[in-house]
Protein backbone atom coordinates (compact mmCIF):
# COMPACT_ATOMS: atom_id res chain seq x y z
CA UNK A 1 0.00 0.00 0.00
CA UNK A 2 2.66 1.96 0.95
CA UNK A 3 4.25 1.83 -2.48
CA UNK A 4 1.01 2.38 -4.28
CA UNK A 5 0.89 5.84 -2.37
CA UNK A 6 4.32 6.93 -3.85
CA UNK A 7 3.10 5.72 -7.06
CA UNK A 8 -0.31 7.56 -6.43
CA UNK A 9 1.53 10.63 -5.39
CA UNK A 10 3.97 10.65 -7.96
CA UNK A 11 1.78 9.83 -11.03
CA UNK A 12 -0.19 12.90 -8.96
CA UNK A 13 2.59 14.61 -8.85
CA UNK A 14 3.76 14.17 -12.61
CA UNK A 15 0.25 14.80 -14.00
CA UNK A 16 0.33 18.51 -11.91
CA UNK A 17 4.68 18.90 -13.19
CA UNK A 18 2.83 18.44 -16.65
CA UNK A 19 -0.39 21.10 -15.97
CA UNK A 20 1.92 23.37 -14.77
CA UNK A 21 4.38 23.00 -17.79
CA UNK A 22 1.44 23.27 -20.09
CA UNK A 23 0.44 26.83 -18.53
CA UNK A 24 3.57 28.13 -18.41
CA UNK A 25 3.59 27.28 -22.20
CA UNK A 26 -0.09 28.76 -22.60
CA UNK A 27 1.52 31.54 -20.60
CA UNK A 28 4.09 31.86 -22.43
CA UNK A 29 2.42 31.52 -26.15
CA UNK A 30 -0.21 34.01 -25.17
CA UNK A 31 2.48 36.54 -24.10
CA UNK A 32 4.32 35.99 -27.11
CA UNK A 33 1.74 36.79 -29.78
CA UNK A 34 0.37 39.94 -27.27
CA UNK A 35 3.95 41.04 -27.95
CA UNK A 36 3.98 40.00 -31.44
CA UNK A 37 0.42 42.03 -31.74
CA UNK A 38 1.77 44.98 -30.13
CA UNK A 39 5.18 44.77 -32.49
CA UNK A 40 3.34 44.43 -35.50
CA UNK A 41 0.19 47.29 -34.77
CA UNK A 42 2.79 49.36 -32.72
CA UNK A 43 5.42 49.91 -35.17
CA UNK A 44 3.35 49.87 -37.57
CA UNK A 45 1.69 53.50 -37.39
CA UNK A 46 5.74 54.89 -36.34
CA UNK A 47 7.17 53.23 -39.42
CA UNK A 48 4.49 54.83 -41.37
CA UNK A 49 5.02 58.29 -40.04
CA UNK A 50 8.48 57.85 -40.33
CA UNK A 51 7.78 56.99 -44.07
CA UNK A 52 5.33 59.84 -44.47
CA UNK A 53 7.87 62.29 -42.97
CA UNK A 54 10.89 60.93 -44.90
CA UNK A 55 8.59 61.13 -48.09
CA UNK A 56 7.76 64.72 -46.99
CA UNK A 57 11.06 65.82 -46.36
CA UNK A 58 12.35 64.14 -50.12
CA UNK A 59 9.58 65.79 -51.74
CA UNK A 60 10.47 69.02 -50.14
CA UNK A 61 13.76 68.80 -50.70
CA UNK A 62 13.31 67.93 -54.78
CA UNK A 63 10.89 71.19 -54.83
CA UNK A 64 14.10 73.16 -53.44
CA UNK A 65 16.41 71.73 -56.01
CA UNK A 66 14.22 71.71 -59.06
CA UNK A 67 13.70 75.55 -57.69
CA UNK A 68 16.85 76.32 -57.79
CA UNK A 69 17.64 74.79 -61.14
CA UNK A 70 14.60 77.44 -62.53
CA UNK A 71 16.72 80.10 -60.66
CA UNK A 72 19.81 79.32 -62.54
CA UNK A 73 18.03 78.62 -65.45
CA UNK A 74 16.43 82.24 -65.71
CA UNK A 75 19.56 83.94 -64.71
CA UNK A 76 21.56 82.05 -67.50
CA UNK A 77 19.44 83.39 -70.15
CA UNK A 78 18.41 86.50 -68.77
CA UNK A 79 22.66 87.23 -68.63
CA UNK A 80 22.63 85.99 -72.43
CA UNK A 81 19.75 88.46 -73.35
CA UNK A 82 20.86 91.15 -70.98
CA UNK A 83 24.24 90.46 -72.83
CA UNK A 84 22.95 90.78 -76.19
CA UNK A 85 21.59 94.25 -74.92
CA UNK A 86 24.57 95.81 -73.75
CA UNK A 87 26.65 94.71 -76.74
CA UNK A 88 23.76 96.37 -78.71
CA UNK A 89 23.95 99.86 -76.82
CA UNK A 90 27.45 99.35 -76.56
CA UNK A 91 27.96 99.58 -80.68
CA UNK A 92 25.04 101.98 -81.05
CA UNK A 93 27.21 104.31 -78.74
CA UNK A 94 30.21 103.59 -80.58
CA UNK A 95 28.49 104.53 -84.64
CA UNK A 96 26.99 107.71 -82.24
CA UNK A 97 30.49 108.10 -81.65
CA UNK A 98 32.04 107.69 -84.87
CA UNK A 99 29.38 109.48 -86.95
CA UNK A 100 30.20 112.40 -84.14
CA UNK A 101 33.67 112.22 -85.30
CA UNK A 102 33.10 112.00 -88.97
CA UNK A 103 30.60 115.45 -88.47
CA UNK A 104 33.14 116.96 -86.16
CA UNK A 105 36.36 116.53 -88.68
CA UNK A 106 34.14 117.66 -91.48
CA UNK A 107 33.58 120.91 -89.54
CA UNK A 108 34.73 124.35 -91.70
CA UNK A 109 35.07 126.52 -89.20
CA UNK A 110 35.21 126.57 -84.84
CA UNK A 111 31.92 127.70 -85.19
CA UNK A 112 30.39 124.70 -86.97
CA UNK A 113 32.91 122.66 -84.84
CA UNK A 114 31.60 123.81 -81.44
CA UNK A 115 28.15 123.59 -82.77
CA UNK A 116 28.80 119.96 -83.76
CA UNK A 117 30.68 119.53 -80.38
CA UNK A 118 27.70 120.62 -78.36
CA UNK A 119 24.94 118.64 -80.44
CA UNK A 120 27.33 115.33 -80.32
CA UNK A 121 27.53 115.77 -76.73
CA UNK A 122 24.00 116.49 -75.87
CA UNK A 123 22.49 113.68 -78.32
CA UNK A 124 25.39 111.15 -76.46
CA UNK A 125 24.20 112.19 -72.79
CA UNK A 126 20.45 111.57 -74.46
CA UNK A 127 21.59 107.67 -75.93
CA UNK A 128 22.98 107.19 -72.67
CA UNK A 129 20.54 107.78 -70.62
CA UNK A 130 17.90 106.03 -72.95
CA UNK A 131 20.33 103.03 -72.78
CA UNK A 132 21.04 102.92 -69.34
CA UNK A 133 17.33 103.11 -68.84
CA UNK A 134 16.93 100.29 -71.05
CA UNK A 135 19.80 97.70 -69.27
CA UNK A 136 18.51 98.75 -66.15
CA UNK A 137 14.87 97.79 -66.90
CA UNK A 138 16.32 94.33 -68.35
CA UNK A 139 18.89 93.62 -65.40
CA UNK A 140 15.32 94.32 -62.99
CA UNK A 141 13.43 91.94 -64.98
CA UNK A 142 16.32 89.21 -64.95
CA UNK A 143 16.30 89.83 -60.96
CA UNK A 144 12.97 88.82 -60.61
CA UNK A 145 12.69 85.98 -62.81
CA UNK A 146 15.62 84.60 -60.74
CA UNK A 147 14.36 85.42 -57.60
CA UNK A 148 10.24 84.15 -58.70
CA UNK A 149 11.31 80.39 -57.99
CA UNK A 150 13.00 80.86 -54.56
CA UNK A 151 10.83 83.11 -53.49
CA UNK A 152 7.89 80.46 -53.94
CA UNK A 153 9.67 78.25 -52.36
CA UNK A 154 10.48 80.12 -49.21
CA UNK A 155 6.99 80.58 -49.02
CA UNK A 156 6.28 77.19 -49.10
CA UNK A 157 8.99 76.76 -46.31
CA UNK A 158 7.08 79.08 -43.70
CA UNK A 159 3.61 77.71 -44.44
CA UNK A 160 5.22 74.10 -43.50
CA UNK A 161 6.74 75.84 -40.80
CA UNK A 162 4.16 77.38 -39.56
CA UNK A 163 2.00 73.87 -40.09
CA UNK A 164 4.25 72.30 -37.57
CA UNK A 165 3.83 74.47 -34.83
CA UNK A 166 0.64 74.72 -35.31
CA UNK A 167 0.38 70.59 -34.81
Amino acid sequence: MAVQNTMDRTATASRMAADGIAAVQQVAAESTAQVRGLMENGWKPAAEAFSKATNGAAGFGRGNLEAVTQSTQAYLTGMQDFSRQYLAAVQGLTQHAVAGAKAFAGAKSLQDAMAVQANLARASVELALGEGTKLQQAALKVTEQVYAPLTQRTTVALAQTKFARAA
